[in-house]
């Protein structure tokens, strides 16, 4: 009853931007904070990217085939068309994220909009298995522009 509570005292909003068959913005808020995310589908799983008022982009990508356990560190990769996310840190695009269940999680330390503008696809892959989710570059675009006013309205 102490955790129905404190759920019902903290008013969660969300806001759907835009919402076309495989790709998603929406707004949420909390009584402290913004955050924006832009998801992207298919029958296979997910790929959210959320930006939120401290700056940081979190990505999660969700593969039904999946299963980790929880803050497993899941070493993997991400690439928009044929261009690899890389980690800031060095010249390597391996990727250090945490496992839970059927997903992975890390923080983004490169913009992803402007890798995600010309692609024709998103393939996250881990050692086992990969999740690839087509793009249509119209819908991008579209899903972009909306990602951006939605950006916007994040207090700084």
């Amino acid at each position: 009853m102490l955790i129905l509570g404190a759920l019902l005292a903290v008013p969660v909003k969300d806001t759907v931007w835009w919402d076309t068959p495989g790709g998603k913005v929406t707004e949420h808020q909390t009584a402290d904070s913004t955050s924006c995310s832009l998801m992207l589908y298919n029958d296979s799983g997910s790929v959210t990217f959320e930006w939120d008022d401290q700056g940081q982009e979190q990505v999660t990508a969700i593969n039904w085939n999946w299963q980790f356990p929880d803050n497993w560190r899941v070493p993997m990769t991400m690439q928009f068309g044929d261009t690899l996310l890389n980690t800031g840190s060095s010249s390597s695009a391996v990727i250090e994220a945490v496992g839970h269940g059927n997903a992975v999680t890390f923080t983004a330390n490169q913009p992803v909009e402007d890798l995600l503008r010309p692609a024709d696809r998103v393939v996250v892959k881990t050692r086992d298995d990969e999740l690839s989710i087509p793009l249509r570059r119209d819908k991008v675009k579209m899903l972009l522009a909306q990602t951006r006013k939605c950006r916007a309205m994040i207090p700084q």
